[in-house]
């Protein structure tokens, strides 16, 4: 039998998929790494004070946190994410709404931190069901919205997936933590609109959900808005260290754990503030370096998206795309003094086991993704086909 002239062509796409896409694994790692040596940098002066002397405290706590989730992402990059498209995304969603819930409603006895109930103590530590909560809504409306795509376009389609982004960002809100419940809520009307809802319906869903937030916000919160967008000269303590921080920086920085914000002149700077320390002690070069960084992987995550084989997929690695650059566009935007102070870490950079590990967790099954055959070939001479839903359309 005379063998075909395509085989060749096609084992070789086959072998590269099977190991995955090394450029957003390694992109992955690098990026995180990162993010150990400036949680060091930024929090060695907090453990000296705060920790009994440790200077290694918070890092020791962020690369156990870090080695649980390349362990889990490895792990998630080696099963078929479609696993997730049916009842078991809609349990992994609902038993953290319950999380949600349990922080909320005043059932069980919960330390507060800064006024607020975030944190749920499990064994010697403590979780934040949000960062995970963000991560199942992503995976829920990939399942949910991957059949439905006519019955978006109207209100009736439109219910079911608007509750869950409503619900879940609605709970984080009400924390509280309104940033991230904004954020929550930003990233799934995207993944709805990506999905082909109609743009007038969902901004419209958007002006009761900001109506809503309105209501929920507190004092401070609109201090920090108001004073934010008042016109004057005065800022914030915190935007303007933050100013002050990436300013005295300059073009090469002062030098890795030179920089003199991290003394207790900058709030939170291992977490709400850490690019602003990579921006003294890293300069314009080292911020360069991690927005090229960030900017790689959020382009893999949407070719892995762009090229997927099934709707399903291409939601899923588009919602974590999403949810993963305006992360990285909110931190940045207050960091540099854009937009008002939030609670809103920089991915795989800040401080936070949460944080970290529930990116790594959304980045274990784009991964996942990426090693499955996309791409089906046609007749000789007529090359490849891409298939493409409503989403892969609007972002073409």
């Amino acid at each position: 039998m005379k063998p075909d002239r395509w085989e060749p062509l096609v084992a070789a796409e086959t072998s590269q998929e099977a190991r995955g896409d090394r450029w957003l694994l390694w992109g992955t790692l690098i990026l995180s790494a990162c993010g150990l040596l400036m949680v060091y940098s930024s929090s060695c002066a907090l453990g000296l004070t705060h920790r009994g002397g440790n200077d290694f405290f918070y890092l020791q706590s962020q690369l156990l946190r870090w080695g649980l989730g390349v362990g889990i992402l490895l792990a998630l990059r080696r099963i078929d994410a479609h696993q997730f498209a049916g009842r078991f995304g809609w349990l992994l969603w609902g038993g953290l709404i319950v999380a949600l819930l349990v922080l909320i409603l005043p059932i069980v006895p919960i330390e507060e931190v800064r006024g607020t109930r975030r944190f749920l103590p499990i064994g010697v530590g403590r979780v934040q069901p949000s960062e995970f909560a963000r991560m199942a809504m992503v995976v829920c409306l990939a399942g949910l919205l991957s059949g439905r795509q006519r019955r978006l376009r109207s209100w009736r389609g439109l219910a079911a997936p608007v509750a869950v982004v409503g619900l879940t960002a609605g709970l984080i809100a009400a924390e509280p933590h309104m940033s991230l419940g904004l954020l929550t809520a930003a990233s799934g009307f995207l993944l709805i609109f990506l999905a082909g809802a109609s743009l007038w319906r969902l901004g419209l869903l958007g002006l009761l959900a900001g109506g809503g937030a309105l209501l929920l916000a507190r004092a401070y919160q609109w201090e920090r808005v108001a004073r934010f967008f008042s016109g004057t000269s005065e800022l914030g303590y915190q935007a303007y260290q933050s100013k002050l921080a990436i300013g005295s920086g300059g073009i090469w920085g002062l030098g890795l754990g030179r920089g003199f914000q991290k003394y207790f002149f900058l709030p939170d700077p291992h977490t709400d503030f850490i690019l602003s320390v990579v921006g003294e002690e890293a300069g314009l070069i080292g911020l360069l370096v991690l927005f090229g960084l960030t900017a790689l992987v959020i382009a893999r995550i949407f070719r892995i998206g762009r090229r997927s084989h099934s709707r399903f997929a291409e939601l899923l690695a588009y919602g974590i795309g999403v949810q993963f650059a305006l992360a990285a566009l909110l931190h940045a935007a207050v960091c540099l003094v854009v937009a008002p102070t939030t609670g809103v870490p920089f991915p795989l950079i800040s401080f936070g086991g949460s944080a970290l590990v529930a990116h790594m967790m959304g980045l274990g099954l784009v991964l996942s993704l990426s090693r499955r055959p996309h791409r089906m070939p046609l007749a000789p001479g007529v090359g490849w086909a891409w298939p493409q839903s409503a989403a892969g359309r609007r972002l073409s």
